[in-house]
């Protein structure tokens, strides 16, 4: 089936009036990527799908919450993704993962600018970044886990950041 050439935003913004053609382009466009990072969030495939049709599930119900104003559609489905996967992680008798999963891999090969610069980034901002915010680790944490002074994690996660915009479209 081929998916629509509309960009996630106008899908998106289609979604809020209740459009499902613009749903399932949506849905064809962005689930691959989002399954890729769910898989890395949540190692059994069964429990990585789950989370993916919940998400989706809320960004149809959420989509007219949607502001393009404050955040690209992508940013947008992909906090709905984050905060889904930290509840489940967080839920009582689950541990957190190991090993953080390395950024990269969790790339799909057709990313965003701001994937991509990411990806580009030294490995201790990367991972700071992938374990604040997808991870929903604290500096403090994460400083713990890299076995790095706070403070240089801090830096880090901001220098980060920084690069990142410098790379993003505006």
């Amino acid at each position: 089936m081929a998916v629509s050439l509309r960009d996630s935003k106008t899908d998106l913004m289609a979604c809020a009036k209740g459009e499902q053609k613009a749903f399932q382009n949506l849905y064809l466009r962005e689930a691959p990527h989002m399954l890729a990072l769910c898989l890395k969030l949540l190692p059994q495939r069964a429990q990585a799908e789950d989370l993916l049709r919940e998400t989706f599930v809320l960004i149809w119900k959420n989509a007219d919450s949607f502001d393009p104003a404050l955040s690209s559609a992508r940013a947008w489905m992909y906090s709905i993704l984050r905060y889904r996967a930290l509840a489940r992680l967080r839920q009582p008798g689950r541990n957190r993962p190991s090993d953080e999963p390395s950024w990269p891999e969790a790339i799909p090969d057709q990313a965003d600018p701001t994937m991509l610069a990411l990806a580009q980034l030294d490995e201790t901002p990367r991972k700071a970044l992938f374990m604040a915010y997808y991870g929903g680790y604290n500096y403090e944490q994460i400083a713990a886990e890299l076995k790095q002074p706070a403070g240089t994690i801090k830096r880090a996660v901001c220098e980060g950041l920084q690069r990142i915009s410098e790379h993003s479209p505006a």
